[in-house]
């Protein structure tokens, strides 16, 4: 049985080329069959979509997302003077954590992928954390997620400021999962990790042959506190621990990185998710990204906006900057994180993976606008079907393999306990 998409015009995203065919969505392998417009005919057992007016596309990736913080909408509301990493992480970040348990996680990540799967999301690099509740809390998120349909690759960030105790808790979490799992190792942020805590993940990730997913100043007082106790820049102590030396390593945000540091990234193999939106609402200092074209990809962080909606703040928020982008560049970026699964083998974001749409701009859309088209007249209603692994997962902005208005039922009761 496969998924036939009929009729549509089929866009390939690394080469913008337009074509009218047939495709055929297997489940039972990352792959698509194309045939003449209008040609094939289904077999017994399979489910057709009428396509017709409408475009195919490859679905999108979330290069960084925080599942657990996706219930976080009614956390206090900063003013512009007020408005700082240290008074976010402070007065939301452990404000949430008091309430985080097993069932606030599997709320707070059900509706993550809900929300994902409405815009076109199949696939998430996860992070989580909680001093509350560690042991067994990426299964909680990954199971979550794959009831909505979404694969994921997880991480729990393991952080000093409850003590090193807690930091082996986090390693233990991590490494307990990735022994059946796909995952990252996870480090919170530099300040918050000891020498001792460094050399502990990095000894896992030679073993492993992991990368880490690490937040790499995000804020100046990461790089502050990080000269303190380290007596040297963030990214200068994850060159010299090996943690950069994996084509997995994900290091998030970079916001607070000098010219030296830029150096020692662009000679590694190691990503940098770039959270357009998510800095943006932290008023943290928005991303340069001269020098380091290569390995850039886009995260949602918290924020639970769209990866397009991302692309459009990160290449207008660039304009008349050292860092202005190109749109070409922007649309590079919101798919790298195809080619970074790729690259390291990771399961959940194949052919199979992929988006209907339709155009409802007065424009006829061809290779030379689609990118103009994501950035300035792209709307989530446009999205009609959203295809996981061969399955449709959501159609007409509403997921279809869980009960949805059960499931946001519980989520708004579970929302309801967080006071912040």
């Amino acid at each position: 049985m496969s998924l036939v998409l009929k009729n549509g015009t089929y866009i390939n995203y690394s080469t913008l080329e337009f074509v009218k065919k047939d495709v055929v969505v297997y489940e039972d392998r990352q792959a698509l069959a194309f045939y003449d417009y209008g040609t094939y005919t289904p077999e017994v057992g399979d489910v057709v979509a009428d396509c017709s007016g409408k475009y195919i596309m490859h679905s999108f990736a979330d290069a960084y997302m925080r599942p657990g913080l996706s219930l976080a909408a009614n956390a206090k509301v900063f003013t512009k003077k007020e408005s700082t990493y240290f008074r976010y992480v402070s007065d939301v970040l452990w404000n949430i954590d008091k309430f985080i348990d097993k069932d606030l996680v599997y709320a707070s990540a059900l509706y993550a992928a809900i929300n994902a799967a409405r815009s076109g999301t199949t696939f998430a690099i996860c992070r989580n954390e909680s001093s509350k509740f560690i042991e067994g809390s990426l299964a909680v998120t990954a199971k979550a997620f794959a009831e909505v349909g979404i694969s994921t690759l997880q991480s729990y960030a393991a952080c000093e400021a409850g003590g090193y105790a807690q930091a082996e808790k986090a390693v233990r979490e991590n490494t307990d999962y990735i022994a059946s799992n796909q995952g990252l190792m996870g480090i919170a942020a530099s300040y918050l990790a000891s020498r001792e805590l460094f050399e502990t993940v990095a000894k896992t990730c030679r073993e492993k042959n992991i990368g880490v997913l690490i937040n790499a100043a995000e804020d100046e007082i990461d790089q502050i506190n990080t000269m303190r106790d380290q007596r040297r820049t963030v990214i200068l102590r994850l060159y010299e621990s090996g943690l950069m030396d994996y084509k997995s390593t994900v290091l998030t945000n970079a916001n607070y990185i000098s010219d030296d540091e830029r150096s020692y990234i662009k000679n590694k193999p190691a990503w940098i998710t770039h959270n357009p939106i998510g800095n943006f609402r932290r008023a943290v200092k928005p991303f340069n990204s001269i020098w380091l074209d290569d390995n850039i990809m886009f995260g949602s962080d918290f924020s639970g906006a769209s990866m397009p909606e991302n692309m459009s703040h990160a290449y207008f928020e660039a304009i008349n900057k050292d860092n202005e982008i190109s749109l070409k560049t922007a649309f590079q970026r919101l798919n790298a994180v195809h080619r970074y699964t790729q690259i390291n083998g990771f399961d959940g974001d194949g052919e199979n993976n992929l988006i209907v749409f339709e155009n409802n701009s007065p424009f006829e859309l061809d290779s030379n606008n689609l990118i103009k088209h994501l950035i300035y007249n792209r709307n989530i209603s446009d999205i009609k079907l959203v295809i996981a692994k061969g399955k449709i997962i959501a159609k007409n902005g509403h997921a279809t393999l869980i009960d949805e208005k059960q499931a946001l039922k519980f989520i708004s009761e579970q929302a309801q306990r967080i006071k912040c």
